[in-house]
């Protein structure tokens, strides 16, 4: 555990950070965050799509047009259901120096089918177009070709991210919303961490904390900004962390 005579201590950090990958995992949680706002963003992006089809009917629509505003519009709002909208998955692992979290966006395999179907599909569309609309045409052919030959292999790749104890923190729990914030008394970034929990583990996670911070301020709020408001925090927070 960092204590604050270890701060400048680069060396010894950068080798506590580096063993997290090769530590023995004491404990380990995993959790669901549930994602939304892609699906009223998609609704939205396809009723404006359905707006512009319609407006642009009153004056005969060709055939550039059905497949700029028609498909274009298929594949923008089915890239937003997918992967705007995607749940986020985090396992956190606890280690005697720290927590290894990997997050990972859950994309099901269909989502990546369906989307390199489509660009088959519009550069088959885009080519029969050349005929109706001219060389222009090809440009749609050229995006979707491009769509779909970077989509075969394409995966979305988890991100980790590291967390080093430190001995004199504050830990704080928001009972409404299931987050945990970790702010150490010092300026550590390293330190600094947030944990998204869901309501059958919080509190498993909150008490596995105390394990790893016998000296750590420990507070259950009930709001999310009674977090950012409670006086522990403000005196912890450090400049460097605000920025």
């Amino acid at each position: 555990m960092l204590t604050h005579k270890d701060i400048n201590n680069n060396d010894k950090i950068e080798t506590m950070r580096m063993d997290l990958y090769n530590e023995e995992v004491l404990y380990e949680y995993e959790t669901i965050e549930h994602q939304y706002l892609g699906y009223f963003a998609a609704t939205g992006f396809f009723s404006v799509m359905l707006w512009f089809l319609y407006d642009f009917s009153d004056d005969g629509i060709d055939v550039g047009e059905a497949i700029i505003f028609g498909g274009g519009g298929t594949i923008m709002t089915l890239f937003l259901i997918f992967f705007a909208s995607a749940d986020i998955k985090r396992i956190y692992k606890f280690t005697k120096n720290g927590i290894l979290t990997e997050q990972a966006d859950i994309v099901p395999e269909y989502a990546y089918q369906c989307i390199r179907m489509i660009g088959r599909v519009g550069v088959v569309v885009c080519l029969i177009a050349v005929v109706f609309v001219g060389p222009m045409a090809f440009i749609g052919a050229g995006a979707s070709a491009l769509l779909s030959f970077k989509l075969v292999n394409f995966r979305l790749k988890p991100m980790i991210f590291e967390t080093l104890y430190f001995d004199e923190s504050v830990i704080i729990k928001s009972s409404k919303i299931n987050y945990i914030t970790i702010v150490p008394n010092a300026q550590l970034l390293l330190s600094l961490d947030g944990i998204f929990c869901n309501k059958k583990n919080a509190n498993d996670i909150f008490n596995t904390l105390r394990n790893f911070y016998p000296n750590g301020h420990f507070y259950e709020v009930e709001e999310e900004d009674d977090i950012y408001s409670h006086y522990k925090y403000k005196e912890f927070l450090h400049p460097m962390d605000q920025g």
